[in-house]
């Protein structure tokens, strides 16, 4: 059976119509295996909407049309912390281009595997892609190709403002403290699920332990009493054979006075 994050890989590259059927194979075999840390971490796998597949599909298979995006955000969030109006107008017509761009990508990917992409999935997915723009932790949550549903700009921190009113840039310390604060907060919520795995892993592989420890000094006794057992069997060997030489000894003997009688 493939590990947990194998099999995690796998469940959110299907199409989520295949996603609840995979994900309760998965959870079954896990639990034929004796492995009940592993099925229930499976049965916790959300499935993911459409606009996160499709953001997920990006993450994996158009990796390197992404990293141009990501690129471009830490350059529109210097620009802002910089005050920098002229460099800000030019980096958000080049964002705007480049997150059209990937959501006509994505709808390729739909219409490849037989499917449409509403106005309300490509809204929800080009917000997906600005909220990994404006902000490192929605960045990190993209490409790892696992999101369970759409990123939401006013999540996270954005860092940047549009174009409009790039010339009237409010500090981000005072305008998008509260967005920062929201992000942090989900990063450590990521963090948290993250330390909660390893807790997991680290029980099963303790529980794991005390069982093959138990199992080898139950065959250490069991040794021991089949040490102790041969050396018995070999003293009462020792004894019947000594018997024997005095049964023979005694039959050659009486042999002999049958014969002089």
């Amino acid at each position: 059976m493939p590990g947990i994050e194998e099999i995690t890989d796998e469940l959110y590259g299907l199409p989520p119509e295949e996603f609840t059927a995979s994900r309760a194979r998965f959870e079954k075999e896990a639990k034929a295996a004796g492995d009940r840390d592993a099925a229930a971490r499976i049965h916790a796998l959300a499935k993911p909407t459409v606009t996160a597949w499709l953001a997920n599909q990006l993450a994996r298979d158009h990796r390197d049309e992404l990293k141009p995006l990501l690129e471009l955000g830490a350059g529109l969030r210097d620009a802002t912390r910089n005050l920098a109006g002229d460099q800000l107008r030019a980096l958000s017509r080049q964002r705007n281009e480049l997150v059209h761009a990937l959501v006509q990508q994505a709808r390729q990917l739909a219409r490849a595997a037989d499917r449409s992409v509403s106005e309300d999935v490509a809204r929800a997915l080009a917000d997906t892609l600005q909220a990994a723009l404006a902000d490192e932790a929605a960045a990190t949550l993209l490409l790892a190709g696992r999101l369970t549903d759409a990123l939401h700009s006013s999540e996270f921190g954005t860092g940047f403002g549009d174009a409009a009113d790039a010339g009237n840039v409010i500090p981000i310390s005072r305008k998008q403290s509260a967005g920062r604060r929201e992000a942090e907060e989900q990063q450590r919520r990521l963090v948290e699920q993250q330390r909660r795995l390893v807790e997991q892993d680290l029980r099963s592989a303790q529980r794991a332990l005390a069982d093959a420890t138990a199992q080898f000094n139950d065959a250490q006794t069991r040794a021991a009493d089949a040490d102790q057992a041969a050396a018995a069997a070999h003293e009462r060997l020792e004894e019947l054979r000594q018997q024997l030489e005095n049964a023979s000894n005694s039959a050659s003997e009486a042999q002999d006075r049958l014969d002089r009688l």
